[in-house]
């Protein structure tokens, strides 16, 4: 009887909400929707204090509003209301959520004043640090004075339900905002869906979700609802139909209740593993193995060490090869045994990673030539002692063994350039062309054979340069050696010729780093943009999905948000001819790196280059801020939007896989070492997400780099890989010449970052006037 009841009320006020829709999905003026483009925030007094601070935080530099608001929050019982509350949102715009709860607790004021914003402001933090909610939420709900307050706090309300499981209540706050939120109804309809036990009823409400993306997320909402009310069959079954086999493998696992089912779970896991699926889905079908707590066959086992090791997980590749080592007399494979080797090199286990390499390297073929040279590289790692003689007894051993012989002949020559060996390297460089002239390795031998004889034979270094260009026409060094071969043409005092082919280059590829230094060498600006307009021209359904997009971040429906912005982000991939309009959307909605990646896929496939779209692909976000942080570091704005580009793109929640954070990647220690010299009255490594807060800390740490000097090359190379090896490096020949530095680092990712963002600083450059 309850499930009518609710299935009638529910069905009342969905039918309330499609009216809010056309045939066609538009908004139709017989709807009762609310506006939530302007701010809902509450009136404030006419204070000066209140007012610069407010400011600051509605055009996006809360920290700046933290700093000034913070003699007056000291004491947060002492200060006004107001202050107060201002100087919560801007802890909750840097997502402070401890210092929103400080500033807020106990304040008497908070359902009688300022329209409940404190309450709200509560309840959002409770929420993010998984407290409850609920209580915050109904009373913010209560205190709204206007129709926008009401149906974002109903949402609040609603998530602080289902978050508490009081499912019923959950659903009917969902709905009663779908109600009121066209923008937002059909996700809303999910969440509700998600939340109802019965089976008939959800079924009811999720066929009135019509329109995509959020159709395309029906069949997920409904096997999460399954899961959650306990039908792990159908949950399981539903999962397997969208092609979600690990979260199908792990609903099983919760459904299994004995150890026979644990172990049938666990042998799906293992059949899984072994079939070689995507590193993101083996990590989570090994997640929900090892919680299984099982004692697998050998080969069980070896599926799954391979799969650990195969997608980084190397703790558990370890114990994976352990295990099927003890299972069985017979000696694992010798494939098997170099993938246990490299688990234990990555667990930071080096000297047990040796040994395995070695045994393998005792026998004979080609994996006994990839061990033998992964052993040396490994022996790097912990020492430089017998490294040369490993890498040549690589070569000596395993002539026929291209991959490790190339391989082992480049490291070897790199060592040698360390050691001031430059004639052993040229030795060592020679031979890799000579022996292995198509390998892999053979390119980047030749580029840093040029390289070696610039400066004693100009002539030959621009002779290995062309043949370079000429046998590996396609392969990345192909562009450095025509560059670098004008450049030794010119050491050889053929002037004319080098300019000839500098000008080729800046015109063929004139937003290349090489196109840069070629446009510079010939003592010309590097590029200018195409004339036309900044801004793309509007596209009504584009500008329909910007709306639902913004409702729901201030709904705090994040997750619903970002499946908007992949589909419109898909949209502009499919259609070249809205990829501009589409990319500067995504930025503007708060989601750079995506509005960045459409633009520059869109110019990577050849298409006309415009202002509009160029801008998209080289944006400027929070451009005040970047301004005055870089001048207050005497830093070229440019370089700083292209150090930004290359480490986050753009995006201040980025995250890297070592812990960096935000729009300039510092790590927390950093970050928090800067700030307390600059003495920051509060501190949380949440503030890195902060874009004022990481352009200040950011700016600052690359300013110590660079110390003077007006050359960057050194200061992001430092920024990038640190200043010790910056040090080592810059002892490799040809290292006083910038260029030539950067052509040395032996780090492919070091020195593809500093080209990239010197690159940058000079488009930057050309497209903003800087």
């Amino acid at each position: 009887m309850r499930d009518r009841v609710f299935l009638i009320a529910l069905t009342y006020a969905w039918a309330s909400s499609a009216c809010a829709q056309g045939s066609d999905g538009q908004t139709v003026a017989a709807t009762l929707p609310v506006d939530l483009s302007p701010g809902i925030g509450a009136v404030l007094p006419n204070d000066p204090l209140v007012a610069s601070a407010d400011s600051l935080v509605r055009v996006g530099r809360a920290w700046r509003a933290t700093l000034l608001l913070a003699p007056a929050l000291r004491t947060p019982a002492t200060a006004s209301p107001p202050v107060r509350l201002v100087g919560a949102r801007a802890a909750a715009a840097w997502r402070g959520w401890a210092e929103v709860e400080r500033i807020l607790r106990d304040a008497p004021w908070l359902d009688g004043e300022l329209e409940g914003e404190g309450r709200e402001l509560l309840a959002r933090a409770a929420l993010e640090r998984d407290v409850s909610a609920a209580d915050h939420a109904r009373r913010a709900l209560a205190a709204a004075r206007t129709d926008a307050q009401r149906a974002v706090r109903q949402v609040l309300l609603a998530r602080a339900l289902d978050r508490a499981n009081v499912r019923d209540s959950a659903a009917s706050s969902y709905a009663a905002a779908a109600a009121r939120i066209p923008e937002a109804a059909e996700w809303l309809r999910l969440r509700a869906a998600g939340v109802i036990e019965d089976a008939a009823t959800r079924s009811a409400l999720l066929a009135q979700v019509a329109r995509e993306p959020a159709r395309s997320r029906v069949a997920w909402t409904d096997a999460q609802a399954r899961e959650r009310m306990g039908d792990f069959t159908g949950a399981a079954e539903r999962y397997r139909s969208v092609g979600a086999e690990p979260a199908a493998l792990r609903v099983e696992a919760l459904a299994a209740r004995d150890d026979a089912g644990r172990l049938a779970v666990g042998r799906r896991i293992a059949a899984y593993l072994a079939r070689g699926p995507q590193p993101a889905d083996a990590r989570l079908a090994i997640e929900v193995l090892d919680t299984l707590q099982l004692r697998l066959t050998r080969e069980e086992e070896l599926a799954v060490a391979r799969a650990a090791a195969a997608s980084n997980v190397p703790a558990r590749a370890v114990r994976g090869f352990q295990l099927a080592a003890v299972t069985a007399a017979a000696p694992m494979a010798a494939s098997d045994r170099i993938a246990y080797a490299g688990a234990l090199a990555r667990a930071g286990r080096a000297s047990e990673a040796i040994r395995l390499y070695e045994a393998v390297a005792a026998g004979d073929g080609e994996l006994a030539g990839v061990a033998a040279y992964h052993r040396a590289r490994v022996m790097l790692q912990t020492r430089r002692d017998g490294v040369g003689a490993a890498l040549r007894d690589v070569v000596a051993r395993f002539p026929g063994v291209e991959s490790a012989s190339a391989a082992a002949l480049l490291l070897l020559a790199d060592l040698q350039v360390d050691a001031a060996d430059l004639a052993g390297a040229a030795r060592s460089l020679a031979e890799l062309t000579r022996r292995y002239p198509r390998s892999e390795q053979a390119p980047l031998a030749r580029f840093r054979a040029g390289l070696l004889a610039l400066g004693s034979d100009p002539r030959g270094a621009a002779a290995t340069f062309d043949s370079l260009a000429t046998l590996h026409p396609r392969d990345e060094e192909a562009l450095p050696a025509r560059y670098w071969a004008a450049r030794a043409l010119e050491r050889g005092g053929r002037r004319a010729d080098a300019e000839s082919r500098w000008r080729a280059l800046a015109a063929e590829a004139p937003l290349s780093y090489y196109g840069v230094l070629s446009a510079r060498r010939l003592g010309r600006a590097a590029w200018s943009p195409p004339a036309g307009p900044d801004a793309p021209p509007r596209i009504a359904a584009v500008d329909s999905a910007a709306r639902r997009i913004r409702a729901l971040q201030l709904l705090g429906m994040d997750v619903e948000a970002r499946f908007e912005v992949e589909a419109l982000f898909e949209r502009g991939d499919r259609n070249a001819a809205e990829a501009a309009t589409i990319a500067h959307t995504l930025i503007d909605v708060g989601h750079p790196a995506r509005g960045l990646r459409l633009a520059v896929r869109t110019l990577d496939r050849g298409g006309p280059i415009s202002r509009a779209l160029l801008r998209a692909a080289y944006p400027v976000l929070h451009a005040d801020a970047l301004v005055e942080n870089a001048r207050a570091m005497r830093l070229d704005p440019a370089l700083v939007a292209g150090l930004i580009r290359q480490e986050s793109t753009w995006n201040p929640e980025a995250v890297s896989p070592v812990g960096a954070r935000g729009l300039m990647q510092l790590m927390p220690s950093v970050g928090a070492s800067i700030a307390s010299g600059r003495g920051y009255p509060v501190w949380n490594p949440v503030l890195l997400f902060d874009p004022d807060v990481s352009m200040q800390l950011g700016t600052r740490h690359l300013a110590s780099s660079l110390r003077g000097r007006d050359d960057p090359t050194r200061a992001l190379a430092a920024y990038n890989a640190g200043a010790s090896r910056v040090t080592r490096w810059s002892r490799r020949p040809g290292a006083t010449d910038p260029e030539q530095f950067t052509e040395w680092i032996p780090f492919v990712e070091t020195r593809g970052y500093v080209r990239a963002v010197i690159r940058n600083r000079a488009v930057y450059r050309g497209v903003y006037g800087w």
